[in-house]
Formats: structure tokens, sequence, C-alpha cells
């Protein structure tokens, strides 16, 4: 797929936990864009790079006109993302993006896979809890911001 361009509704359940974060320059993050945390300040950016983390999704569009601009992101919560690996033998596998081939804000470049098969440049998502049977194009998933591919051992995951 390829980086949003247009919103995108993402269905949550209950009440996600909302922040108002700062953008690491002008950018316009669509809601529904699934952002990340620069590595080298932590500010919100939709594109991302190797050593970034993942953050959460954007709650609604924002045009950010410089750098510190805020951005409302869930930063928890579990939200049915629609991907293209979604299936339901994947419960309780990891949800993430492969940096080494995509780098995007959409939740359809996100893959389902076991944690053995994590690699260094993977930015962790979340862990997929089951399928949206509303919407069986959809899974639910965990949102885990901060998570990173050696964090794996942890007894959380």
């Amino acid at each position: 797929m390829a980086a949003l361009t247009a919103d995108v509704h993402i269905p949550h359940l209950g009440t996600p936990t909302k922040l108002a974060l700062p953008a690491v320059g002008a950018d316009t993050f669509f809601a529904g864009a699934l952002v990340y945390a620069d590595a080298a300040n932590g500010k919100v950016q939709a594109v991302p790079a190797a050593g970034d983390v993942f953050l959460g999704i954007v709650a609604k569009q924002v045009v950010a006109a410089a750098a510190d601009d805020l951005v409302e992101v869930y930063i928890d919560g579990v939200h049915a993302l629609a991907y293209g690996s979604a299936a339901e033998g994947d419960q309780d596998d990891v949800v993430a993006l492969n940096i080494g081939t995509t780098q995007s804000d959409n939740e359809a470049d996100m893959s389902t896979m076991a944690l053995a098969a994590l690699a260094t440049n993977d930015i962790l998502i979340g862990k997929m809890i089951g399928m949206n049977q509303e919407e069986t194009t959809r899974a639910w998933v965990r949102l885990i911001p901060g998570w990173q591919w050696e964090d794996t051992d942890k007894a959380w995951i």
C-alpha cells in the first residue's frame, strides 16, 4: 500500500487515552494514521525510520504548520486494524511494520507475525487479540506504544 492521503476511520473499543503530542515538523496527520516517535527527539511523525517507535493512532486530522504543533493521538486501547495478513489463526501474534520494506502510516501496511519472525527493523504496533466478527477484514489489536523488538522477552507481550 502507500502512505495515507485521506482520513481513515478505525473502530476502537471503550475509551482509549488521547494525548496531544508535538509534531516533528510541518506535515498533514490524517485521522487513523499510525504515527511514530522520531528517534532523535521523540516528536510525532507519520513516516518512520530506523530506531523510531510506535506512538499510537491519530484521533483527528491535523495540518501541522511547523514543529511542535500538537497532534491528538490515541496511545492505548484496542483498535480494529485492517491489514492483509489478518486471520483468526494469528491470535496472540504481534502486529508490526517492517520498515525494511515499507515506511508508512497506513494500517494496511501492517502485518501479523510470530515473535520469532521479528527483525531489527520491525516497528511493533501491538498484539492481535481476535478478529472483528462484524468487519471481517479487521483484526482487534491491543496497542503497545513504545514497544521495541528488543523488548519481546517481556511477560506482558
